[in-house]
């Protein structure tokens, strides 16, 4: 039973996310990249320590929020308004696990396997062809270092918060997240007053940061964090299909060949000999 709930828990991440780029996509266009990030975050600060009965505190839970949060969403939201379409913005910034396997490799000295070698060669091959060595501009560059700097937050995760309540880590996430942010705002502070923005900056933090996340964590309990992250390299399939669904924007062949590779090769970075 427990991991029949998991396997649905991973399925709503697949579509809380997969989704969270095209919705993301139809916020900016009644809100700055910096607007959307504050609604994000606020709202899931205020919804997630409700449901944690609280948030955790220290140096640690702010630097976290820096690297997971604040500086990953501001990059993602900006990658997303840059990129004609959003779904591809998903498939670079899933380059995070090829990331954490080379910081592994310089931070740790840890010695990657054959398979991993050969994905993240398969992995790359196939950015090159989904964006094109002619065609690659500021939004797909952005998406790109936004998994670089996911990957960095992943590390600090794992090495200072692992044993730490997910639910108040990720309260506080958003909470020291849009404080952090905040500075942010004086760079385009563009807000249309209306209720449809409103309504699409709160969605799209409810759909991302409080439903995907409360999905995904309890994916993690009850598939375990191998299992679960291997399943979540599918977001990017789900994002190519609501940006057709939502936004009628369908990939390219080229687009969907190299996203098709370079996701066949952030899942062989995930396996093991």
């Amino acid at each position: 039973m427990g991991r029949l709930r998991g396997y649905l828990a991973m399925l709503g991440v697949l579509i809380a996310w997969g989704s969270s780029y095209s919705l993301t996509k139809i916020a900016l266009a009644y809100m700055s990249p910096f607007v959307l990030t504050l609604f994000r975050f606020l709202i899931g600060a205020l919804v997630l320590s409700i449901i944690g009965g609280g948030i955790a505190s220290g140096w640690k839970p702010l630097i976290n929020a820096l690297l997971n949060g604040a500086l990953f969403v501001v990059l993602l939201n900006l990658a997303i308004e840059y990129s004609v379409n959003p779904a591809l913005v998903s498939v670079l910034v899933y380059t995070q696990p090829i990331f954490v396997i080379l910081l592994a490799v310089a931070l740790y000295n840890e010695k990657p396997t054959i398979l991993q070698v050969v994905g993240i060669v398969t992995a790359f091959a196939g950015l090159l062809i989904t964006v094109g060595v002619y065609s690659f501009d500021i939004g797909d560059a952005v998406a790109i270092l936004g998994g670089f700097v996911w990957a960095l937050g992943t590390h600090y995760y794992r090495r200072n918060l692992a044993q730490e309540d997910l639910v108040r880590l990720n309260a506080a996430l958003s909470l020291y997240s849009a404080v952090i942010a905040l500075p942010t705002l004086a760079l385009n502070p563009y807000l249309q007053p209306s209720l449809t923005a409103f309504a699409w900056g709160v969605t799209v933090a409810l759909v991302a940061q409080v439903a995907g996340f409360l999905l995904w964590f309890l994916g993690v309990r009850d598939l375990g964090p191998v299992v679960a992250s291997s399943l979540s390299i599918l977001v990017p399939v789900f994002a190519f299909l609501f940006a057709y669904l939502i936004l009628g924007k369908a990939p390219t062949p080229m687009e969907v060949i190299g996203s098709a590779i370079t996701l066949t090769g952030v899942l062989l970075t995930q396996l093991k000999l």
